[in-house]
């Protein structure tokens, strides 16, 4: 059965918030916050909750960017990745149960090795447009083999 999660992209003066996972399958890697969906929950309500317990920020209006399915050959299995994008927080900033939190320079993730390749991927549609998304990664055996998105 596929799960959904959220990631929000969440901006600040040129800088991306970024999360390193102690949680398998990204562990010590940085990534965009968020997790699951739960039962009876809205992505965006899942996306708001998610950032502020990984975070302690309090997101407010984030913009849905569009739906990615996320494949892993291996487990022959298929995920949803609802994308959200939010540039209106409040609160302090902290560290949780599921990683360090900190803002990065967004031009900096680029030339980063420690973060997935489908980060990178995705920032430019993320950061660069106001277009709503959708496509597919697909990994086999922890690697990304494919990327395609449309706009």
């Amino acid at each position: 059965m596929s799960k959904i999660f959220t990631m929000c992209f969440i901006e600040n003066n040129n800088h991306l918030l970024l999360q390193k996972s102690i949680k398998k399958p990204f562990e010590g890697l940085w990534n965009a916050p968020g997790g699951k969906v739960e039962v009876y929950e809205s992505p965006m309500e899942a996306c708001i909750r998610e950032i502020q317990e990984e975070t302690g920020l309090e997101i407010n209006h984030p913009n849905f960017r569009g739906i990615i399915t996320v494949t892993n050959v291996n487990k022959k299995s298929s995920d949803l990745l609802m994308l959200f994008h939010a540039r209106d927080f409040s609160g302090d900033l902290r560290d949780s149960e599921e990683g360090e939190i900190a803002w990065i320079e967004t031009e900096n993730i680029y030339l980063y090795d420690n973060t997935p390749d489908s980060l990178t991927c995705l920032l430019p549609y993320i950061l660069e447009t106001e277009s709503t998304i959708t496509g597919k990664i697909i990994y086999s055996k922890k690697k990304m083999e494919l990327f395609d998105v449309i706009l």
